[in-house]
């Protein structure tokens, strides 16, 4: 059974960075949470006015496309059948592994409190179960190679769309990594360079986190039917040989029509 990673790389996903955490807006949403600053995510929804003073910040602090993007990948087919696995790549080269049996809270609030648990114990609920694990300074292609994959996809914005399907169902090997981008704008923050993969471009527009999710698990679903039809033609290949049999046949039947020459010749 072909085994499939899905990587959403670079997400916009962090706590609040020491730069603002005096920022009013900040102060505000950890009073009204209860919370110590530094231990809040970055949430553009909450801490906007502070992002003037942060590289990026008209992309970063997006929790939701993250929440989003493992709701579905989660509930899909492909993963209650064992042929999906789950990670997410922050922009601070934080990876969080995702364990398949994983039932995230459909609540955003929820969700971002377990968030902020994971990045204060590193492990959600505990080490016996842990369905949600953070580990700190892994890079992008660091994280591909420990997967060891056959084949390595990268689903890019920009350029003639292509077949989505027809790049999944084709792809070499039984492993296969899949990479999408974690944010809203913008392109891969991550050198994509140190990647043996195969860029699959999606069109001009510029396509939500969730939209290119929901690609992603289509075409998962059309790439289960692709070894039938291989399979079948594997299955014509025997014809050839049984060709060159029957052409072997051919100098027997000169070798009579010799014979038969040799017998005239005493009668003459």
């Amino acid at each position: 059974m072909r085994q499939y990673f899905f990587i959403l790389a670079d997400a916009e996903l962090e706590l609040v960075p020491t730069r603002i955490v005096e920022e009013r807006c900040v102060l505000n949403s950890a009073r009204a949470r209860n919370k110590i600053p530094e231990k809040m995510l970055l949430d553009a929804s909450h801490h906007h006015p502070a992002f003037r003073k942060l590289k990026d910040g008209d992309r970063r602090g997006r929790p939701d496309l993250v929440h989003m993007f493992l709701l579905l990948s989660l509930d899909s087919d492909a993963n209650a059948e064992g042929r999906l696995r789950v990670f997410v790549h922050t922009r601070n080269d934080d990876v969080v592994a995702v364990n398949p049996e994983t039932r995230l809270p459909p609540n955003y609030i929820r969700f971002v409190g377990l968030i902020e648990q994971l990045f204060d114990q590193h492990v959600v609920p505990s080490r016996e179960n842990a369905l949600l694990e953070l580990r700190q300074k892994v890079p992008l292609a660091t994280l591909v190679a420990a997967l060891k994959p056959d084949s390595v996809l990268v689903l890019n914005p920009g350029g003639v769309e292509t077949s989505l399907e027809e790049a999944v169902s084709s792809a070499e090997g039984e492993r296969v990594v899949v990479i999408m981008g974690g944010f809203s704008k913008g392109t891969f923050s991550s050198d994509m360079s140190k990647l043996k993969a195969k860029r699959v471009p999606l069109g001009g527009r510029v396509l939500k986190v969730w939209t290119v999710a929901s690609k992603a698990l289509r075409a998962l679903e059309v790439a289960k039917s692709a070894p039938e039809p291989s399979s079948k033609s594997t299955k014509k290949k025997p014809a050839k040989p049984a060709a060159k049999k029957s052409s072997a046949k051919k100098p027997a039947a000169k070798k009579s029509s010799g014979a038969r020459r040799a017998r005239k010749k005493p009668e003459e």
